[in-house]
């Protein structure tokens, strides 16, 4: 994916400058541990509410928002005006742009999240990049690894596979792409800009820009029996 299907004019010109000398999103994965070289310690200029941990170098942003029970484990950058809600955990070299929204419970690992970027309750996101403006709904899974643990490829359109050198590698999502609740996508996918899958799907490969992913489901409803569920409370009570 060209680092040009990734920004917009929002974000910060040196990152702009940055994303535009590696050219691909993989590079510029590949290359994310350059971001943090001037990270030395923490530094604080948001909110920070009480029971959350925070270790190794981390910088957030003004105006940002970490909510309680949140874990950070740097290096680790956020950027401004960011809400980290309770739960979340963001870890190893992750980059979250300004105006970003990171969800109850959420998973960030090694990935950089562009500008406006959500990454909604309870989803993973591990080895991956986020468009500026994409949302990835709650329960999304970008997966980072093959079960077999060997080298990701990339599948273009075309069916040609790309060598990438990672054995981790999640997605690469094109600026406002959108996934659905609880869709999964296998390592190496490439959503393309604005490129919207719809909920619960599973997709690989590569597609868009400018796609809607749905997938035709045929429902079997019949008609059944009235039973009164009981709460359970005598049935467990030996436990």
């Amino acid at each position: 994916m060209d680092v040009r299907s990734l920004i917009d004019e929002k974000i910060d010109p040196e990152l702009i400058e940055w994303l535009t000398k590696k050219e691909t999103a993989v590079n510029a994965l590949n290359a994310i541990e350059e971001l943090f070289v001037g990270l030395k310690q923490t530094l604080n200029l948001g909110i920070v509410d009480e029971f959350v941990s925070i270790t190794g170098p981390v910088h957030i942003g003004a105006g940002s928002h970490i909510h309680p029970h949140v874990t950070i484990e740097g290096p680790v950058i956020i950027g401004e005006n960011v809400s980290v809600r309770s739960g979340a955990q963001i870890r190893n070299h992750a980059y979250i742009g300004s105006d970003c929204v990171i969800g109850h419970g959420a998973d960030i690992k090694r990935s950089l999240c562009l500008n406006g970027a959500k990454m909604q309750d309870g989803t993973f996101v591990g080895d991956s990049v986020i468009g500026a403006g994409a949302r990835v709904g709650s329960g999304a899974i970008l997966a980072n690894r093959k079960f077999n643990q060997s080298e990701v490829s990339i599948k273009t359109q075309d069916g040609i596979l790309l060598p990438t050198g990672r054995k981790f590698l999640g997605a690469l999502m094109g600026r406002f792409s959108r996934l659905g609740a609880n869709v999964v996508l296998s390592p190496g996918t490439v959503i393309g800009e604005y490129t919207w899958v719809a909920s619960g799907l599973v997709v690989s490969g590569t597609h868009g820009p400018d796609l809607l992913i749905t997938a035709k489901q045929e429902l079997d409803i019949r008609p059944k029996s009235r039973v009164d569920l009981s709460s359970g409370r005598e049935d467990y009570e030996h436990i």
